[in-house]
């Protein structure tokens, strides 16, 4: 027979494990997103919204093919969150800074690599190219560096909700 203290502890554990069973599972929160993020995401729907969707998806997908719809793309998304100039280029210090600093990005890596893209891909002394074909050739050049390999993942983050 049972006594009466084991009949309570069995009865708390089957209403424990039905609360349990009962019980909705968590709804995940959303990460909120950094005014950074936001800014990204923003300068990345304006620029894209005469891309068709298939564009937008290779562009989402880090594939920045040589074509006028990726150099334009691409010349709008830097500019409007002013970092890139078409005077001077990309704006290596404001886009360290825009990223997360030395928090996030090796400084003594970035600079360099960013500001060494802008001089190779100069449109200065080239009268046939413009500042979009500059600004996606010092785009591809920095993509080529480990900052670039820094910014695709960073951007699918920011696209897929996860900074």
């Amino acid at each position: 027979m049972m006594r009466r203290s084991q009949i309570g502890l069995l009865s708390r554990l089957l209403l424990l494990l039905l609360v349990v069973e009962l019980t909705p599972p968590a709804i995940p929160v959303p990460m909120r997103s950094s005014p950074q993020s936001l800014a990204l995401l923003r300068s990345r729907d304006q620029c894209g919204r005469e891309l068709t969707a298939a564009q937008r998806l290779q562009l989402d997908r880090m594939q920045f093919e040589d074509a006028a719809h990726v150099r334009h793309y691409l010349h709008c998304f830097w500019s409007r969150l002013q970092l890139w100039l078409d005077e001077t280029g990309f704006q290596a210090q404001r886009i360290v800074q825009s990223f997360g600093g030395e928090r996030r990005l090796n400084v003594e890596q970035a600079l360099p690599a960013i500001n060494g893209c802008n001089a190779k891909t100069s449109s200065r002394g080239s009268g046939a190219q413009t500042v979009v074909d500059w600004c996606f050739r010092a785009f591809v050049c920095v993509l080529a560096t480990p900052v670039g390999e820094w910014y695709k993942r960073h951007m699918s983050d920011v696209i897929n909700g996860n900074a």
